[in-house]
């Protein structure tokens, strides 16, 4: 998904943040839109990569983290539902344990360039 697709959304070329204002490990979020239009999104740094994804359990349509910036299970590896449990492939957002198992998480389209993490 292109993040311009959301409410109130970023351009495409906007850039969301540097990409060193990420801690390995760590996830930042952004809000876009207002009342029943909010959409959370979240990039998540694993090493030199970052991935985006809506912040949204496809099981429950409920936010996945109860922590800001906090998004992965104990090891680092996995994302996880922090109300169900459900563990995702940071890499692709697939469910591999869960009520949600099979389905993913929303991705939303980012690029990196020159430092910088660039909405598509």
């Amino acid at each position: 998904m292109k993040a311009s697709d959301l409410p109130g959304g970023p351009k495409s070329g906007e850039i969301l943040c540097q990409f060193l204002d990420i801690e390995d490990g760590a996830a930042k979020e952004f809000s876009y839109g207002s009342g029943a239009d909010m959409q959370d999104i979240f990039i998540q740094r694993m090493g030199d990569k970052a991935f985006a994804y809506l912040n949204s359990c496809p099981h429950a349509f409920i936010p996945l983290n109860m922590k800001q910036g906090r998004f992965t299970e104990k090891s680092g590896r996995y994302i996880m539902c922090q109300n169900h449990g459900a563990l995702f492939d940071i890499q692709n957002g697939l469910c591999l344990a869960g009520p949600c198992n099979g389905q993913s998480l929303t991705s939303i389209d980012i690029d990196l360039k020159d430092g910088n993490i660039i909405a598509i």
